[in-house]
């Protein structure tokens, strides 16, 4: 059982599932008893609580390291990269969004998790507390978690492990089946910026200009489409995000050919888990694990109990919604 718990593959997604289970629950607050003041008062505690408090208790129990969150700055040599990934990410989630629901997301309220709906009403105080409750916080909250704690968990079995389930939880986190691929997306954006970058701040940043386009870039791009039309529309969304994604996948690689330049190591090449070893009783499987060690933690990972029972979890919460 000791075993058990030191295995990420087990525990992460325990956490995941706590914070599913905190947010769920959040969308049965009887909502005739919010005003306009104590919703964004709600909003900010109830993201501190669901997010903070069981990463808290995790690192707690698990006494982790910090120095594994790479909460270090980031310089100016990361602009590009980070620009190049906010309009990679900002443009290829519109575009799916678009595939997905015929551009109607773009006329719409921005909302977190489909609970709290942003409402700008105008006033320098109402917009401080949207841009804290709907843009600061999300951004933190979730990266911390996400990008932060999963990843560093899960980049223990393997990278690609890391990538593709922190990216996947993300996804599920929102409740959203319709919009699932574009919160997928968007995972695997910041996940990839986290690995190029070296920085949590920087993805943080990033998350959350992405957010205060989604509150207050909205309308524009709406009048927008409507006045060039859906077409023209379409194209200049295509192409930035082909030219964006270009230039964001060329300054990674700039990136990572400057840390080998300077051989800085990465903190997660040196940890070698204990995989399997190819013995005269080992089974075909258990030969097939030991040859491909890094894809067979990968597919472990993702069909981990804990990992079922996340998915399991989403299932009914999609199910109840509707």
């Amino acid at each position: 059982m000791k075993n058990y718990f030191k295995n990420s593959a087990n525990t992460a997604p325990m956490l995941v599932l706590a914070v599913m289970i905190l947010l769920f629950t959040s969308r049965f607050i009887d909502s005739s008893l919010l005003t306009r003041d104590n919703e964004y008062v709600a909003v900010i505690v109830l993201e501190l609580l669901i997010f903070l408090l069981p990463a808290a208790f995790y690192i707690k129990a698990l006494t982790l390291d910090f120095g594994r969150f790479r909460l270090s700055l980031f310089g100016p040599g990361h602009l590009l990269l980070l620009i190049s990934g906010l309009i990679s990410l900002t443009t290829g989630s519109i575009l799916i969004d678009h595939f997905i629901t015929g551009g109607t997301a773009l006329s719409s309220n921005y909302d977190l998790w489909g609970v709290f709906i942003s409402k700008n009403e105008g006033g320098a105080g109402n917009t401080l507390y949207l841009i804290l409750a709907y843009a600061v916080l999300p951004a933190f909250c979730e990266e911390f978690v996400f990008r932060g704690l999963l990843i560093s968990e899960y980049e223990k079995r393997s990278t690609t492990a890391a990538v593709l389930l922190s990216s996947l939880f993300f996804a599920l986190l929102h409740f959203d089946i319709e919009r699932f691929p574009v919160y997928f997306f968007a995972g695997l954006i910041l996940a990839l910026t986290l690995y190029a970058s070296r920085s949590l701040l920087a993805v943080m940043l990033i998350h959350f200009c992405n957010n205060m386009i989604g509150i207050f870039g909205r309308p524009y791009m709406q009048t927008l489409a409507e006045l060039g039309g859906d077409e023209f529309f379409m194209t200049l969304l295509i192409t930035a995000f082909l030219l964006f994604t270009a230039i964001f996948m060329a300054d990674a690689a700039r990136l990572y050919r400057n840390y080998a330049r300077l051989n800085l190591s990465s903190a997660y090449r040196n940890i070698d888990p204990p995989y399997p070893e190819i013995t005269p009783e080992s089974s075909p499987l258990e030969e097939m694990a030991a040859k491909h060690p890094r894809l067979a933690a990968t597919v472990g990972s993702l069909f981990s109990i804990p990992s079922l029972v996340c998915y399991i979890a989403y299932t009914a919460a999609v199910f109840i919604d509707f």
